[in-house]
């Protein structure tokens, strides 16, 4: 066996898919997180820049060992536009780990990246054993990490209720007509945190890659005296991005239908059937005057009594530290904690890094 390592392709798709299939979380219900049809339609959602390094076996053309894909996007650090690399999408195939691929498809990375260039990731809390392993080759260290916030992603359950919306304040759907508000509104409020992605609503308008899935309509905007004082969206990605059911314990297997009976009464993930996605929205592009957490609950409260009702959870991420991390809380939800970091082939970046709090986009990451 002898193990190559290549710039992947959109040739490659047809491997990448079987791949993904082969890597899964274990549990009472077996998930995998896929990107099915096309790959390439989440990469280019994730940065509009990116590179993918694949793994080849000499002795098996047919299948891919390994990937990784670091990609580029502009966010705001330190109250700048910065671009930023994300690296966040590294997979092996079960039968070829232990071998050190993923730290030669990091190696490959390299070449394409520079000791000034900031590199950013995401890890289940505390499980820093893979980048550990990543890290370590025969010719040293590859490259530096450094953990730094903690994120608490929630799924909220959907239900049936009226929204909290306070006095004096407004909630609709956003239009064309209310893009140059947003998008001044916008360049306000991003630059507050850090990790924020620069966004341009015309390009989201004229249907870059970048923006896949979202239109002007899935955005709810709260007003105030007509001027807008908060923006939250909803994104729903299962066209490109999927949670799906591989396998079921063989007692939930049985008890599935009496399981989603159940949560239907009382809130939460219904289980599909094997082969099914998980259904749930992702809430987006978070921004509200003064870090108001009744504005960001009321603009919660609409989306779920609106374009919400079609689906078993919203999904959002808030960092610890964040003056809005206690709203999601205030729901009845499942959580998931994990930690975000900083990486360098060279100096540590975080001198260059302010104390704004961290924002963390759910949907490209």
């Amino acid at each position: 066996m002898a193990i190559t390592v290549r710039l992947g392709t959109e040739a490659d798709n047809p491997k990448i898919q079987d791949l993904v299939a082969k890597i899964t979380m274990p549990g009472l219900a077996q998930m995998c997180f896929q990107r099915a049809p096309n790959f390439f339609v989440g990469s280019k959602v994730i940065g509009d820049e990116f590179i993918m390094t694949v793994a080849d076996d000499s002795e098996r053309p047919d299948v891919l060992a390994g990937l990784t894909v670091i990609s580029g996007r502009d966010l705001f650090i330190s109250g700048k536009k910065r671009r930023v690399y994300y690296s966040g999408d590294t997979r092996v195939d079960p039968s070829y780990r232990r071998l050190g691929i993923a730290s030669s498809l990091i190696h490959a990375q390299k070449a394409f990246r520079t000791t000034e260039d900031l590199l950013q990731g995401i890890v289940l809390k505390e499980n820093t054993a893979p980048l550990d392993a990543a890290a370590k080759t025969a010719e040293g260290v590859l490259f530096r990490y450094w953990i730094s916030h903690t994120i608490e992603t929630s799924f909220i359950f959907v239900r049936k209720s009226t929204p909290r919306i306070p006095e004096g304040v407004q909630i609709r759907q956003a239009s064309a007509a209310d893009v140059a508000a947003m998008q001044a509104f916008f360049d306000v409020e991003a630059p507050r945190r850090n990790g924020y992605p620069v966004y341009d609503f015309a390009r989201m308008m004229a249907g870059d890659p970048y923006y896949a899935g979202l239109s002007i309509g899935d955005y709810a905007l709260a007003l105030r005296n007509g001027q807008i004082i908060g923006i939250l969206g909803g994104w729903d990605q299962k066209a490109y991005k999927q949670t799906r059911i591989m396998g079921f314990k063989p007692w939930l297997a049985a008890l599935r239908p009496v399981y989603n009976l159940y949560v239907a009464l009382v809130g939460g993930f219904k289980l599909p059937a094997v082969g099914g996605m998980l259904n749930y929205l992702t809430l987006h592009t978070t921004l509200i005057a003064n870090d108001d957490p009744a504005v960001y609950r009321a603009l919660i409260d609409w989306i779920m009594a609106h374009q919400g009702q079609k689906y078993d959870a919203l999904a959002c991420a808030v960092t610890h530290g964040d003056p809005l991390e206690n709203v999601p809380r205030g729901y009845k939800r499942q959580k998931l904690f994990s930690s975000n970091f900083w990486l360098s082939y060279g100096e540590d970046p975080r001198p260059s890094i302010d104390d704004r709090p961290l924002y963390a986009e759910l949907a490209r990451l």
